[in-house]
């Protein structure tokens, strides 16, 4: 099944903390990459290209929504306390464009 987990950040309210992801981005995007069988994509939600990141988003692929929950609470930014709120959601994908890959594989996963 796929999921959509939504992150809500701490960032817009405690600013003084976003160096603590620079911090642990490394840690981060190492946990995404040691998962490709769950993790589909994922990245920030941000007002413009460069803003402050506000949130979240994964696509995961998993059994069920309790085995969600106990992976995202693995990762670093979960753990670092850098997440206000999380939410999961089922995804009941209709649509899927072919040019999908093509376009990511145009941007930086930095």
């Amino acid at each position: 099944m796929l999921f959509v987990v939504q992150f809500e950040d701490i960032y817009e309210d405690q600013p003084e903390r976003l160096p603590e992801r620079q911090q642990h981005m490394p840690a981060h995007l190492a946990f995404l990459a040691q998962h490709p069988d769950k993790v589909v994509a994922s990245g920030a939600l941000r007002d413009s290209q460069e803003g402050t990141p506000l949130g979240g988003i994964w696509i995961v692929n998993a059994p069920d929504q309790a085995t969600v929950e106990a992976f995202y609470q693995s990762d670093p930014f979960w753990m670092a306390g850098l997440r206000r709120s999380v939410r999961v959601y089922h995804w009941g994908k209709a649509f899927w464009s072919s040019g999908f890959t093509d376009c990511m594989s145009s941007f930086d996963v930095t």
